[in-house]
């Protein structure tokens, strides 16, 4: 410590060693390894058990698996980010996911019905007769589980192809419906 004054009275101040770093220890042979410090840096794996319903940005603590404590302390807490990587056929909304169907335009105006996939395999799906395009059937139960065990839906988004290259016998057919149609 060290005192000092200016005009009218005297103020203290501290300051540390910059030998000990305020430890009151002098070592007088470092390690080669940590240079007297303690620690060593060192890469770890360890396991993660990840949340049910984890999604983008949710953060995981991992108490006293960070760095190591100065001057002898206990070790930090380690915090993990996730980043959920997105799914080749599903989208993620919440707990529900999405998937795009595409049907032939006779499906959509007779009904049919189709197997789609879900997460744990695969449904039956029944179109109704009149299905439209971008009509959308839920599919309950068969979504993402969150922490608290409640399960979302997959939601099964309809989009009606149209067939770019028709036979001769097929656009006679649609002309024929066309017709048949022109009254409603």
């Amino acid at each position: 410590m060290s005192q000092g004054g200016r005009g009218i009275g005297f103020f203290n101040i501290t300051t540390q060693c910059r030998r000990c770093g305020g430890s009151g220890k002098i070592i007088s042979t470092p390690c080669p390894n940590c240079g007297g410090d303690g620690t060593v840096l060192a890469n770890k794996t360890i396991s993660v058990r990840i949340p049910p319903g984890s999604d983008n940005g949710t953060v995981l603590r991992l108490a006293g698996q960070g760095e190591a404590g100065s001057n002898g302390g206990p070790p930090g807490d380690l915090y993990v980010v996730l980043q959920v990587q997105p799914h080749p056929i599903f989208e993620r909304q919440g707990r529900d996911i999405i998937y795009h169907l595409p049907i032939k335009f006779t499906q959509a105006a007779l009904g049919a019905e189709v197997r789609v996939p879900t997460l744990k395999g695969s449904a039956i799906l029944k179109i109704p007769r009149g299905t439209q395009s971008n009509q959308t059937f839920r599919l309950r139960g068969q979504g993402i589980p969150d922490q608290h065990g409640q399960v979302g839906d997959e939601l099964v988004k309809v989009t009606i192809t149209v067939p770019r290259n028709l036979s001769p016998r097929e656009e006679e057919l649609l002309r024929e419906l066309d017709r048949l149609s022109q009254g409603r």
